[in-house]
């Protein structure tokens, strides 16, 4: 079974939170749906609140997939989020494909915008 999440190091990771965001990685629904609950339930804990409106999810997949599996809103106990295909999260664009190219030639276009 291949790992859900991203690699960073030695590590894999689905879940990346920060000061102003949470990013909940799965490589199906089924999984988004698991990390959302898990997070939903312990945001409640603490009296939080999932904005809906500022709530997307990406699924990454491997690229023949993709096509057939879109789908624009996920319904979740109350709420529905837009898929996207790509997210920028601490500066980083992460996108369905696990692809940093993207980013990797908008770090370069920026960086020969200074010179």
């Amino acid at each position: 079974m291949v790992p859900s999440g991203i690699r960073i190091g030695k590590e894999q990771l689905n879940v990346l939170t920060y000061a102003y965001g949470i990013a909940s990685i799965g490589k199906n629904e089924t999984e988004i749906r698991k990390l959302f609950v898990e997070m939903e339930n312990n945001a409640r804990k603490f009296g939080l609140q999932i904005n809906q409106e500022k709530t997307k999810y990406v699924i990454v997949e491997r690229k023949n997939s993709l096509k057939k599996n879109k789908r624009g809103h996920l319904k979740i106990k109350n709420y529905k989020f837009e898929r996207v295909e790509n997210f920028k999260y601490l500066g980083v664009k992460l996108n369905e494909y696990n692809n940093n190219q993207i980013h990797l030639q908008e770090r370069i276009k920026n960086a020969n915008k200074t010179f």
